[in-house]
């Protein structure tokens, strides 16, 4: 079997760029190995930008049918019990990635993608001029062109050797859906809520749930009992507004959706020939909140780019070079900044500093906005990685 592109990973970049090259033209394999619906570790918190994304693909309406909740205001506090709001320059969503996913997902294979669910790709080898064989469920695959979109950290990165995974990170990922009294408090907003040790996104999704993820150091989590509930109960909720929060919110998700080793580190666009998307090609701070817009974001740089390739416009060498151009131009100031911004999240002192300044200082708080995200969006986004 052979394919123009062979795309790894089902995620919002991996669905996006297999969309946007079947339409096209391009005959496309998009391989997932997990089934849909499926819950993911995610913010679940969409931005003007990635809205904009989402007209592209003709979904937006589909996603609002569907139940997503208009986000319109944030709010950023540290455990000290300073806090600041900010209304949001344009409305923002809050919609499930067990919804979002498959509704992407779909959408890509009604545009003319062959999509594998629970299917696994291993053994990826070849290069950007002569093609790529890869072993997709078992069976043998050519692709002319492979893309990555298998998200932060998988086996694949292994097989490729890809050299951030010899990096180790402090940092453990949790999330869960919530439902309760105080979900009336969270309608139309964004939380932010900074203790010592971790950091914490509340955001509401569809059926009325709020999205409760957290970012945290693993010797906090230690400290807590090794439970993601301990860690919620005792490092978390020692910032006040949070432990309010929590107070009036009751668990609905049957358990935490968790993630280890967070890597925040830079990675490289290419590895062995293979082009990353997505998170593959570099993941920004979760308190930045951008993680979903910036993966619909990668797929909308890529797709053109990839399909001139494919059609012979331009060669291996200028695909190449324009990609991780483009990338750099467009990601590279906001993952610097942002990965700043989340060491301070985890100091108390940074925290009350960053807090009281942009609540003093709102041009602070609007360039803060410009820097990690394109150009709209939240101070504050999802706690958890996309």
């Amino acid at each position: 079997m052979r394919y123009d592109a062979l795309v790894i990973g089902g995620g919002l970049s991996g669905c996006s760029t297999a969309l946007q090259l079947a339409r096209e033209g391009h005959d496309v394999l998009l391989a997932e190995q997990s089934t849909y619906p499926r819950q993911k570790l995610c913010g679940e918190f969409l931005s003007p930008e990635a809205q904009s994304s989402f007209r592209r693909l003709d979904v937006l309406g589909d996603v609002h049918a569907a139940g997503a909740k208009t986000i319109d205001r944030t709010c950023l506090t540290a455990s000290s019990g300073a806090k600041t709001s900010h209304a949001l320059p344009d409305a923002a969503l809050g919609f499930s990635r067990y919804r979002l996913d498959q509704l992407l997902f779909q959408r890509a294979c009604t545009a003319g993608v062959e999509g594998r669910p629970g299917t696994r790709v291993t053994d990826v080898r070849g290069n950007l001029r002569d093609g790529f064989v890869a072993t997709v469920g078992g069976d043998p695959v050519e692709a002319r062109l492979v893309l990555g979109a298998h998200g932060r950290r998988s086996r694949l990165d292994r097989s490729l050797e890809r050299p951030f995974l010899s990096e180790t990170t402090p940092y453990v990922a949790f999330k869960a859906h919530y439902a309760g009294p105080a979900a009336a408090d969270l309608e139309n907003t964004i939380e932010l809520h900074s203790s010592p040790g971790a950091y914490c996104g509340l955001s509401p999704v569809e059926e009325n749930r709020i999205n409760v993820c957290w970012i945290g150091r693993t010797d906090a989590l230690k400290d807590a009992g090794g439970s993601p509930e301990g860690m919620l109960n005792t490092t978390l909720r020692q910032n006040p507004a949070l432990d309010e929060l929590l107070s009036g919110l009751t668990r609905v998700s049957d358990r935490f959706e968790a993630v280890s080793q967070v890597p925040l580190m830079p990675k490289s666009r290419f590895a062995d020939g293979v082009c990353m998307i997505g998170d593959a090609a570099g993941m920004i701070a979760p308190l930045c909140g951008d993680g979903m817009a910036m993966a619909l974001r990668t797929a909308d740089l890529v797709s053109p780019l990839a399909s001139d390739f494919l059609d012979g416009r331009h060669p291996a060498r200028t695909f190449r070079t324009n990609y991780e151009t483009a990338w750099t131009d467009t990601f590279g100031q906001r993952m610097r900044l942002g990965r700043w911004i989340h060491e301070a999240a985890f100091r108390p002192g940074a925290a009350w500093t960053l807090v009281q300044s942009c609540r003093l200082l709102p041009p602070l708080a609007q360039w803060i906005i410009r820097s990690t995200r394109g150009r709209q969006g939240a101070l504050a986004g999802a706690a958890a990685p996309k």
